[in-house]
C-alpha cells in the first residue's frame, strides 16, 4: 500500500506537541509525504516560530502545560494577517468529544483530528484546509 503524499510538496507545517514522541511522529510522516515541517514542544516556542518561519499551516495538540493550544490559537488570531494571523490551524487532540471539537472550533482551529491520529485523515485534512484538496477526497471525509 502507497502512502498518499501532500498535494503540495513545498508547503511548510508547524508542529505543536508537548509529546517528543509525538513531535517526531508526525514530523517523520508528514516529511515522507513532502511537507517541509518544523516542530515546538511549546505554544511560546510556536509563537516564535510562526512570526519568523510563517508556515502555511499549524497543527497543535491541545492539552498542553503552561499555555494549551487554546491559547495558542487565540494569539495567533490576534496576530495581523500579515504577521501570520490567518494561519490555518488543526487540534489534534485527544479529547475527541464533540463538546471539545466545537470548543476548538470556537478558539480558532479550522479542522479537529483525534488522537491516535490516522495519518491518511491527517493528511487529506491537510490538504482541505490548506485549500491544495485532493480531488479524490470528499469535503465530508475531512475533520471540521
Amino acid at each position: 500500500m502507497s502512502l498518499r503524499t501532500l498535494p503540495r510538496s513545498d508547503l511548510k507545517l508547524l508542529i505543536v506537541d508537548d509529546d517528543p514522541n509525538t513531535r517526531a511522529l508526525l514530523s517523520e510522516a508528514l516529511r515522507g509525504r513532502g511537507a517541509r515541517v518544523r516542530a515546538s514542544a511549546s505554544a511560546r516556542d510556536a509563537q516564535r516560530t510562526i512570526l519568523v518561519w510563517h508556515p502555511d499551516l499549524v497543527i497543535s495538540d491541545v492539552g498542553m502545560p503552561r499555555e494549551s493550544g487554546y491559547d495558542l490559537i487565540r494569539s495567533v488570531r490576534d496576530l495581523p494577517a500579515e504577521a501570520g494571523g490567518r494561519t490555518p490551524a488543526i487540534a489534534c487532540t485527544g479529547y475527541s468529544r464533540a463538546e471539545d471539537r466545537a470548543r476548538a472550533m470556537r478558539a480558532g482551529f479550522d479542522a479537529v483530528v483525534a488522537k491516535p491520529v490516522d495519518l491518511e485523515l491527517l493528511v487529506d485534512t491537510i490538504a482541505h484546509v490548506a485549500g491544495v484538496r485532493d480531488p479524490g477526497v470528499a469535503e465530508d471525509d475531512v475533520g471540521g
